[in-house]
């Protein structure tokens, strides 16, 4: 799947929401804003690329509906690859006909452009070093940020080969896996899948999925290559029972559990830390005040998913689901 991390102006996937403050610190200054993660196992990059406007003699609100104060007409949008000396130019695109409509609000809408390279062409691998290069035209300062690739990492606890978690009442569960010694911030979240029928109507089955967040914009004091974090077992079927209504005609079957450790580098974890203190990586109201380009504003960075699908529950877990204080009236 593709996936786009666009932190200003309506991003469908990360940072829900933009600001509608607009800082005005100089007259007719132009100020380019560049937003855009990498990811080794997308299909597809995409970069955004716009302008800040300024003007004392209109409404911001007004100009932020005309397409041409947003965007560059003529930008060159690339990315080089330090360690080959490789360099590729992206092609312009409307975000809306890629599938990545944006959303009705202060700014226009329409057109949506992107600036988008396939991964056969560009071909990333852990430990590429990245640099962004946008030419506004006009004699204007290359922009240009630097960001070095992800790695997956590794499952480790549950172990990804034969993923099981023990879900006890009285004892911490931990999670732990590798990364890449390049990554710096976290969001883990869990997602509990189950399906349910009305009993007796086994062909009326609708499946369904809980997610449960163990952590967004997780921070650790010292980098390491391996992490660990810990929830009471118990919380598990506390989250069941303040997710799934009881219903005693209704019959569930638990299917597993998907975990997702999305992994960021280092500039997006300080322009979290500056931006979005606390809210993790999905989430946004501000506008940055950090940004790792050479000019304007925004980030350039890489981010990575490690995703362990399917997860089971030992057999004493399985027990304490089935006939447990929070979860017997659930009916699995």
């Amino acid at each position: 799947m593709k996936k786009i991390l666009f932190a200003i102006l309506v991003a469908p996937f990360f940072f829900q929401a933009c600001s509608n403050d607009f800082d005005v610190a100089a007259p007719w200054q132009d100020i380019p804003i560049v937003y855009g993660l990498l990811n080794v196992s997308d299909t597809a990059h995409y970069i955004r690329v716009e302008k800040a406007f300024l003007d004392p003699n209109a409404d911001a609100f007004d100009i932020a509906q005309i397409p041409d104060s947003l965007y560059y007409e003529n930008a060159l949008v690339q990315l080089a690859k330090l360690n080959t000396g490789e360099v590729f130019t992206l092609q312009k695109v409307d975000g809306t006909l890629e599938g990545y409509p944006r959303k009705a609000g202060t700014f226009a809408n329409v057109p949506n452009w992107l600036y988008k390279i396939d991964s056969l062409t560009l071909d990333l691998k852990e430990g590429d070093e990245i640099q962004i290069q946008v030419d506004r035209g006009n004699g204007l300062p290359l922009v240009t940020a630097n960001a070095l690739i992800l790695g997956k990492g590794i499952q480790r606890v549950p172990i990804a080969s034969n993923p099981t978690f023990a879900f006890d009442y009285n004892l911490p569960t931990t999670l732990s896996w590798s990364s890449s010694d390049q990554a710096r911030i976290f969001d883990v979240t869990l997602f509990i899948k189950y399906t349910e029928y009305p009993i007796g109507q086994p062909d009326l089955f609708e499946h369904k999925v809980i997610e449960w967040k163990w952590g967004q914009g997780i921070r650790f004091p010292t980098v390491a290559t391996q992490y660990t974090i810990e929830k009471q077992g118990v919380e598990f079927y506390q989250v069941l029972a303040n997710n799934i209504p009881v219903n005693p005609d209704m019959k569930r079957i638990f299917e597993g559990i998907d975990i997702q450790i999305i992994q960021g580098g280092e500039a997006l974890e300080k322009f979290i830390n500056v931006s979005l203190a606390n809210t993790g990586i999905t989430g946004s109201q501000e506008l940055p005040t950090y940004t790792n380009l050479s000019e304007g504003l925004g980030v350039f960075s890489s981010i990575n998913y490690l995703v362990t699908e399917n997860a089971l529950l030992t057999a004493v877990s399985r027990d304490s689901l089935r006939n447990g204080i929070y979860t017997k009236d659930l009916n699995f």
